[in-house]
């Protein structure tokens, strides 16, 4: 794994860490902490969802015909250019959570930048272990719960 890997999982892990001791809303009965939403803002975080994981689906595509043009357009369409989560609902996501958003886009720029320049497709594979570990983290973190929307306190 290399360094700057390293930092980042490192980062994650201490980002999960400080927020079981900030103050957030209860967890749920699974576990997660509920993000409340109204019913099309839950219809929008899902699709948002879906076009990361079809993006994921066209990378690994590309990946294996080591087609690492593809792999760049697919990752930069992910990346921070690729933001569309609506400002109103953005704005009351919690702060740890739109860090890991933060993180997994900006690993999308940097697959998008080296599968040009390295052209590396084992490299490539590390960093989508990266990008998988911010989603498997937000989805075990949070969940999305139509509901009274209110604002708690690790909320901008």
């Amino acid at each position: 794994m290399n360094a700057r890997l390293s930092r980042r999982l490192v980062g994650l892990a201490a980002m999960l860490g400080i927020m079981g001791a900030t103050a957030v809303p209860a967890q749920g009965a699974d576990g997660r902490i509920p993000i409340m939403v109204s019913a099309s803002e839950r219809d929008r975080v899902l699709e948002e969802m879906r076009v990361f994981l079809h993006g994921l689906h066209n990378i690994f595509h590309a990946l294996s015909r080591r087609d690492m043009k593809s792999v760049a357009v697919e990752a930069a369409a992910l990346g921070r250019e690729g933001q569309t989560m609506p400002a109103a609902l953005r704005n009351r996501l919690p702060v740890a959570y739109m860090e890991m958003a933060r993180g997994l886009h900006e690993v999308f720029d940097a697959i998008a930048r080296d599968a040009t320049a390295k052209a590396d497709p084992f490299h490539t594979l590390g960093q989508l272990g990266e990008a998988v570990s911010y989603c498997s983290g937000c989805h075990d973190t949070y969940r999305f719960q139509i509901g009274r929307i209110t604002r708690s306190p690790d909320q901008r």
